[in-house]
């Protein structure tokens, strides 16, 4: 989910790392396909998806019979504690809003009304703030976090939720173009994006790449891959924790805000 191009090698350097660690299980993975292009949420897992990163609200809502959860990874940049990340509302540096009760009326960026970040948390923090009534005059779907930083920028909406670990990168890879931009709000912490593979991957081989993620956390000689991700561990998948994304979507409908708007 996080592949800026800028990210192109160190995600790479994963997956070779990962097929290594495969290899000396006995698990071959030279027939593997290997594609380097995200997508804003995923709209569903494939029966041959072997490793993949995706979105926890969709999948625990939508595709749960379709994917097996390997485990969580933990990432280093400001906002993740432990397993947990949250979003961020981003305005441009230059808005006079103070808060996010200042945005009323204004226009919003969503990446994806699947995204966890770019709809599910926001709406939550929204539906606290709305009072059951519409907040902004309208919502612009995106198709991505970065496609939505671009929009906002360009002066085509007003805000946008961002990902806290995408807003990281951004700013790591893309530092002139992050000052553009000021972070006005957050939402709660809900858990990272989760490593997943398909249902039908054999309990063995499901089992051999959560261990093989583990070893490339703690190996020293990854160290260098690992800073370049952001990446600073991996437990095993919280599966409560994952539940409640579909709780903050109850939350927001029981305060009069089933959906942005």
């Amino acid at each position: 989910m996080y592949c800026l191009p800028e990210m192109a090698a160190a995600n790479a350097a994963l997956w070779t790392a990962l097929q290594l660690g495969l290899c000396a299980k006995g698990v071959e993975t030279a027939d593997i396909e290997f594609h380097t292009e995200g997508c804003a949420v995923s709209e569903g897992l494939g029966p041959g998806v072997f490793f993949t990163q995706t979105c926890g609200y969709p999948l625990f809502k939508h595709h749960r019979d379709k994917g097996r959860v390997l485990g969580t990874p933990h990432y280093s940049t400001p906002g993740c504690v432990g397993s947990t990340h949250r979003a961020f509302f981003i305005v441009r540096s230059d808005d006079p809003a103070e808060c996010l009760k200042d945005m009323r009326g204004r226009i919003f960026g969503c990446n994806s009304l699947l995204s966890n970040s770019g709809m599910n948390l926001p709406r939550l923090s929204l539906a606290r703030i709305a009072g059951g009534q519409a907040f902004f005059s309208s919502v612009v779907m995106t198709g991505g976090h970065v496609a939505s930083l671009e929009r906002l920028d360009e002066g085509r909406i007003d805000i946008c939720s961002v990902d806290n670990v995408t807003w990281g990168f951004f700013k790591k890879f893309r530092p002139v173009n992050a000052e553009r931009y000021r972070i006005l709000d957050e939402t709660v912490s809900s858990p990272s994006l989760p490593y997943v593979t398909a249902a039908n991957t054999s309990e063995s081989d499901a089992a051999a790449i959560a261990e093989t993620l583990h070893e490339i956390m703690d190996d020293p000689q990854m160290a260098g891959m690992r800073d370049a991700l952001e990446l600073a561990g991996f437990s095993a998948p919280d599966v409560d924790a994952y539940e409640r994304l579909t709780e903050f979507e109850r939350e927001a409908a029981e305060l009069g805000f089933p959906e942005l708007k």
